[in-house]
C-alpha cells in the first residue's frame, strides 16, 4: 500500500466514516481511489453512499461546501453528504448567481473540489449547457469528476434567472431531453440524477408544474428540488412523485422532514467571508490586532487534520527534506 493510500485511510478513519456505518474496511481504498480518479464503479460508490444515507429514512443535512477544506471538515464532523451549486463558482467571480458564469467553469470548479474529498457530493450541473446532448456531455464530465448526485435545472440560463414572475423557462420537451441525456449519460446506475424546477419561484402553478415533474419523474430523475414550493406543497408533490425531494433551508430538519422532504442543504460557505468581513473592519477601527474575530478561528489541532498534516510530515522526513 502506498503512502498516499495510508494517509487516505487514516484521514477517513479520523473522519468518523467507518463508524457511520456508511463504508467498510475492505472498500475503503476503492471508494477513496474512483473520488480521485473517477475510475470505475463499486457498490460503495459515492452514488451508492448517498443512496445509502437516504435509505436510512433520517433527515439529510447537506452543507454548501465550496472548497476542499469545508468538504474535509464535514467529513471530520460525520457529514454524510454535501452541496456545490453554480452559487459556489459565482462568489469565487464576485458575481451574482445568475448563471453568468459558463457551465464548463461551473463543471471545473466542483470537480477540482470533488476529485480531493470522499464526501458524497449533490453537484449542479446547471441546465447542462442548454440542449440535452451538451448536458449528456456535462453529467459524464461530473460523475468522472467523483459526483454522487448531479442536479439539471429547468432555466433557459441568465433570461430565466433574471426574469420575474411568468418568465420563460426550459420547455417541458427541453427538459424532458435533459433528463434523458443525463440518464443514459451516467455510467454507475448508483450516481442519482435530480431534476430542479425553479417554476413555482417564477409563479407557475402548482398543477403545471406537477405536470412537469411527473414527466421528470417518467424521463427517469431520481429525485427533485422544487423551488418555491411551501412545505405543504412539497408534502404533495413527494405523494405524487414517491421519490426523495431537497430543500433549501435555515429551518428545524423536523420540520420539514415531516412533510416528507428529505434533505436541504444549508448554506454555511457565506460565514466565512462574513467573519473575515468581521475582522477587516475590526483591525482597521483597532489599527492592530482583531481580537474578536480572531476567536472564530480554525481549532490548530482540526487545520491539522484537514491538511494531512502529520501525513506530510512523515514524508518529508522519509525523503530526506528534514532530519
Amino acid at each position: 500500500m502506498s503512502d498516499d493510500d495510508r494517509s487516505r485511510r487514516g484521514f477517513l478513519k479520523g473522519a468518523g466514516i467507518v463508524a457511520g456505518g456508511l463504508l467498510g474496511e475492505s472498500v475503503l481504498a476503492d471508494a477513496a481511489g474512483q473520488a480521485q480518479n473517477g475510475s470505475g464503479a463499486s457498490s460503495m460508490s459515492k452514488g451508492a453512499r448517498f443512496r445509502a444515507a437516504l435509505a436510512k429514512g433520517q433527515p439529510l443535512l447537506l452543507p454548501v461546501v465550496e472548497s476542499i477544506i469545508l468538504t474535509r471538515l464535514c467529513e471530520i464532523e460525520g457529514f454524510q453528504g454535501g452541496f456545490m451549486g453554480g452559487s459556489g463558482m459565482a462568489a469565487r467571480n464576485a458575481l451574482p448567481n445568475t448563471s453568468i458564469q459558463t457551465v464548463q467553469e461551473v463543471i471545473d470548479y466542483e470537480v477540482h473540489v470533488m476529485s480531493n474529498t470522499d464526501l458524497p457530493i449533490v453537484a449542479d450541473g446547471e441546465n447542462g449547457g442548454g440542449s440535452p446532448v451538451t448536458t449528456y456531455r456535462t453529467v459524464q464530465k461530473l460523475e468522472r469528476g467523483g459526483a454522487a448526485v448531479i442536479m439539471l435545472e429547468d432555466s433557459t440560463g441568465p433570461e430565466s434567472e433574471y426574469g420575474g414572475k411568468g418568465v420563460a423557462m426550459a420547455t417541458k420537451t427541453v427538459m424532458v431531453g435533459r433528463i434523458k441525456a443525463a440518464v443514459d449519460a451516467r455510467r454507475d446506475q448508483s450516481t442519482l440524477i435530480m431534476a430542479r424546477c425553479d417554476r413555482p419561484a417564477k409563479g407557475y402553478g402548482e398543477a403545471e408544474t406537477l405536470d412537469l415533474l411527473t414527466a421528470l419523474s417518467e424521463a427517469g430523475a431520481d429525485a427533485f428540488f422544487i423551488n418555491g414550493y411551501t412545505l405543504d406543497q412539497q408534502q404533495r408533490a413527494k405523494t405524487a412523485l414517491k421519490k426523495p425531494l431537497m430543500i433549501g433551508s435555515s429551518g428545524p430538519a423536523t420540520e420539514w422532514h415531516a412533510k416528507g422532504v428529505d434533505m436541504a442543504f444549508y448554506h454555511i460557505d457565506d460565514i466565512g467571508i462574513g467573519a473575515m468581513y468581521i475582522a477587516l473592519k475590526e483591525l482597521k477601527a483597532k489599527g492592530g490586532p482583531f481580537d474578536e474575530a480572531a476567536k472564530m478561528r480554525l481549532p490548530r489541532d482540526v487545520a491539522a487534520k484537514v491538511i494531512d498534516q502529520a501525513d506530510w510530515l512523515a514524508r518529508a522526513k522519509r525523503y530526506g527534506v528534514i532530519n
